[in-house]
């Protein structure tokens, strides 16, 4: 009898321990695919050191956010814990009506506790929007396009980033060549055809302000008709970069603050970038 016991006392222990051994396999396996979703952020970012720096500063304020709001409802976990009690014990008692100075404890914690969540909440949607106004244009289009990958997906340049401009510089050289007489019949239309394919590039979210932004592009292109063939060949590629560059919106997308958040205010991200602010810039 007592050799079956502790057959069965070894089996549960060892079931225990397997247990545990998964759980801390699980946890390390999400904690290593978080920094990889992270890495692969930061390498699309492409951020300079300034950028860097702000970011790491910002994430360490972040978590000393989170840990006052952990020590705050810490404060409190014993007067919750006996107030859920009160309302086991009507409830095991079989009764559906619970006492109001109970309730009220109840309700009062609550709402106590939500206002802490509150207030932490608004200082790291400050700094979620510190880090947003650190971000150039294609930095903020580069975010909002992240979807968190293992193996990011194989794509022409950087992601983010304005493709190559060789497609442009294509309709540019175009319009410098052009007959006066055909330009002025064909302008309308190729601006029209050049907008649209710069659109459908672009994700949802984004304002365009078209006709503005077709002002902005057919005053380039009649700059480009006037200018020498050596000027011309000399700027083309800086004129389609920046034509390109005026259809990324002034304003970001409302979800950006939330992927700010997650991924460049994680506590994550801190080690990763103090490795990395170290091996490339140390003296």
């Amino acid at each position: 009898m007592k050799s079956c016991i502790l057959k069965i006392t070894l089996i549960l222990c060892l079931i225990s321990n397997a247990n545990i051994l998964t759980q801390a396999a699980n946890h390390k396996l999400e904690e290593t695919k978080t920094q990889i979703h992270i890495l692969n952020l930061l390498n699309g970012l492409e951020l300079n050191k300034d950028q860097m720096q702000l970011i790491l500063n910002t994430a360490k304020e972040a978590q000393n956010i989170y840990l006052k709001l952990k020590e705050e409802i810490a404060k409190k976990e014993e007067e919750i814990n006996l107030t859920y009690q009160e309302v086991l014990r009507v409830a095991q008692a079989g009764s559906l009506i619970i006492p109001d100075n109970i309730a009220s404890r109840v309700h009062k914690l609550n709402q106590e506790i939500d206002k802490i969540k509150e207030n932490m909440q608004e200082k790291i949607s400050t700094l979620a929007m510190k880090i947003r106004d650190c971000l150039a244009a294609h930095q903020l289009y580069a975010l909002d396009e992240y979807k968190p990958c293992i193996i990011p997906p194989v794509k022409k340049g950087r992601i983010g980033q304005a493709d190559d401009p060789a497609g442009f510089v294509k309709v540019l050289e175009k319009v410098h060549s052009m007959t006066e007489d055909r330009y002025n019949i064909k302008k309308d239309e190729i601006a029209h055809r050049a907008i649209d394919k710069l659109k459908a590039k672009v994700p949802s979210g984004f304002i365009i302000e078209q006709e503005k932004l077709k002002s902005q592009l057919l005053k380039a292109m009649d700059a480009v008709r006037v200018m020498s063939e050596v000027d011309f060949s000399l700027k083309k590629e800086e004129i389609a970069k920046n034509i390109k560059a005026q259809i990324l919106p002034e304003r970001p997308p409302l979800n950006i603050g939330v992927k700010i958040e997650r991924f460049l205010l994680s506590p994550e991200i801190i080690p990763i970038l103090e490795q990395r602010i170290a091996s490339k810039y140390s003296s």
